[in-house]
């Protein structure tokens, strides 16, 4: 798996340059047994056009992610709401 942290919005650069990163793993470093590696690039601003993403990244054979980050830690709090969410979707999703 590859990650990028990327300081702005997403640019056709990026995608071609993790595109890039993915077909030399894939040529010289994975191993027989393994699955194709994963490329994910996050972004600090998020880019609000859904289409330059889609047509960014259409037809490329790996798999490449693009999400957003924040620059900061959640706090304590924000933590425990999280799980207290998490294991409430989960016990739902189990009955």
């Amino acid at each position: 798996m590859l990650i990028d942290l990327k300081i702005g919005k997403l640019d056709h650069r990026d995608v071609g340059q993790m595109n890039f990163y993915l077909n030399y793993i894939k040529d010289k470093e994975m191993l027989k047994d393994e699955n194709p590696p994963v490329g994910i690039t996050l972004c600090t601003e998020s880019n609000r056009s859904r289409v330059f993403v889609e047509y960014a990244l259409g037809g490329l054979s790996n798999k490449v992610f693009v999400s957003k980050y924040k620059l900061y830690l959640p706090t304590k709090k924000e933590l425990e709401m999280e799980v207290k969410k998490e294991r409430e979707r989960l016990s739902l999703k189990g009955e």
